[in-house]
Order: structure tokens, then C-alpha cells, then sequence
């Protein structure tokens, strides 16, 4: 059986260009993980081009674009024809922020699916926007429509705390 050396250099950029290409459509606030190039640090990274175009990064994982920083202790990309299908993040957690959006989570396991526009949140999964908390076993954020759904493990329920707006009637002037 014959293996061919990976090539990084002939593999990255494919990667780099359908994941920036591909979140960019999303609203400015909500870029995600699309907006400027991808810079990864690990440890290790160890890549190949075949069966499958993958590359697993490997030891205090820390993946940037924009404003939205991943942290991991592993990262697997995986790409077919150049085009990126998925990254997934594990770790005890994975943390991530987008401070643009005013959101962070974490959870054990993160997914980004850039066909889909979505981070999936898999095992003790939380987010948050601002102050207000939703928890539950899988939380699924779509960056195009700003939408999320929770689900919980079984015998477990879905937790959410919502904050309400605090009401500044002094500076409106009038009464509520």
C-alpha cells in the first residue's frame, strides 16, 4: 500500500479560501468563523490528502478569524475536492467567543459546518448571549438566520435564563 507525502502547502490554501468564501455570506455582526483568514496553532499537526483531505491539529489548539476564537485540545478538518465539510473541535471543553455577537460557549465537542452555516455545541453544552444562558446536551447555532435549537440528554431537560432588558425611563422621559 502506497502513501503519498501530504502536502500542506498544495492542501491549505484550498481550505483557507472555501471556509472564509463560504461564511462570508453571513450578517456582518454574525460572521462566525468566516471573516479573514484562518490561523491555527498546535502543537502538532499531522495531514493527508488521501483516503480523504483531512488535517488533525493536535495540543493547545487555538483556531482565530475575526473576532471568534476556538480553543481545543484537538481540531480535525475535513475537506473533499478542496472544499471544506467540517471542523471539529474536542476538548475538556472547547471554548469558544465571538465578541461581535456578544456570545461564548463551550461544550466537549464543537462542529462547524460551513455548508450549513452552523456550530454544534455536543456534550455539557452552554451559550451565551450577553448575560442570558441556554444549556442542554446539544446546542446547534445557525450564523445566517441567528437562530439555535437545544436539545437535551435523556432524562434531562433543556435550562435557559433570560435576563430582562433594564428599562431606563430616566433618559426617555416618560413613564412606563
Amino acid at each position: 500500500m502506497s502513501h503519498k507525502r501530504f502536502s500542506f502547502r498544495r492542501f491549505w490554501p484550498s481550505l483557507l479560501m472555501v471556509v472564509s468564501a463560504t461564511a462570508s455570506a453571513a450578517p456582518v455582526a454574525e460572521q462566525g468563523l468566516g471573516k479573514g483568514p484562518i490561523q491555527i496553532s498546535a502543537d502538532a499537526l499531522h495531514g493527508e490528502n488521501k483516503p480523504q483531505q483531512q488535517a488533525v491539529y493536535t495540543g493547545n489548539v487555538v483556531m482565530t478569524q475575526g473576532d471568534v476564537v476556538v480553543h481545543a485540545d484537538k481540531l480535525t478538518v475535513v475537506a473533499a475536492g478542496g472544499k471544506v465539510q467540517q471542523a471539529t473541535a474536542v476538548g475538556n471543553p472547547v471554548t469558544f467567543t465571538m465578541p461581535s455577537a456578544q456570545r461564548h460557549g463551550y461544550g466537549n465537542t464543537l462542529v462547524y459546518k460551513p455548508g450549513s452555516g452552523e456550530i454544534v455545541l455536543i456534550g455539557n453544552a452552554h451559550l451565551w448571549q450577553k448575560k442570558n444562558e441556554i444549556n442542554g446536551q446539544q446546542v446547534t447555532y445557525f450564523l445566517q438566520t441567528q437562530k439555535t435549537s437545544v436539545t437535551a440528554a435523556p432524562g434531562q431537560r433543556v435550562q435557559s435564563i433570560f435576563y430582562p432588558a433594564a428599562a431606563d425611563h430616566a433618559t426617555s422621559g416618560g413613564r412606563p
